[in-house]
């Protein structure tokens, strides 16, 4: 601050940044989580998941990790029509977002048919829900600019878009930690 100047320094910040590295840091935690399993119930396979499975969990938490670290299809719905024309589409533009819908319902199934304990699916089903309705709450205004007629999203459910994302992640860990043995 320059001596000639007479604001006095904010001593709190009005608009905190948001904790950026939460849902990174919860994605990581999966699979650290899956690794450290495969490594400690090696012996014991009754509770560990079938390889494919657990090797593709690994993967597409990693991938996700990455995503939501990197913003990379925040990057791609906004920047993708510099790379290519397909992009006036907007299901180009939002092809990142559905696919991780399509593919979370197909690993869901397969995580269906491998934990077999009710309260564990329940669990699954309830990330893959809440999961779709951050989807959604992150897909209205397309859905909406297609058909005007619908009404607004609340601006509360708008802002909570990214807390619904890590709930949804938090209760697919939480399956998946709770998983009893046979």
């Amino acid at each position: 601050m320059h001596p000639h100047t007479t604001a006095r320094p904010r001593l709190v910040d009005r608009h905190p940044t948001p904790h950026t590295g939460v849902a990174p840091a919860l994605l990581m935690a999966v699979l650290g989580f899956l690794l450290f399993s495969g490594w400690m119930y090696a012996p014991q396979w009754d509770r560990a998941l079938p390889q494919r499975l657990g090797t593709w969990l690994a993967l597409s938490f990693f991938v996700l990790a990455l995503d939501e670290q990197f913003m990379l299809h925040e990057l791609w719905k906004f920047r993708c029509h510099e790379w290519t024309d397909a992009c006036r589409w907007s299901a180009v533009r939002e092809a990142p977002m559905l696919a991780v819908a399509v593919v979370g319902l197909l690993t869901m199934a397969w995580l269906h048919r491998a934990l077999w304990h009710p309260g564990t699916r329940a669990l699954l089903w309830a990330g893959l829900a809440v999961g779709w309705l951050a989807i959604g709450v992150d897909q209205w205004p397309e859905v909406q600019a297609c058909w005007p007629r619908l009404p607004d999203l609340p601006s509360l459910l708008a802002t909570l878009e990214e807390g619904l994302e890590v709930v949804a992640e938090a209760l697919v860990l939480g399956a998946l930690l709770r998983q009893p043995g046979q």
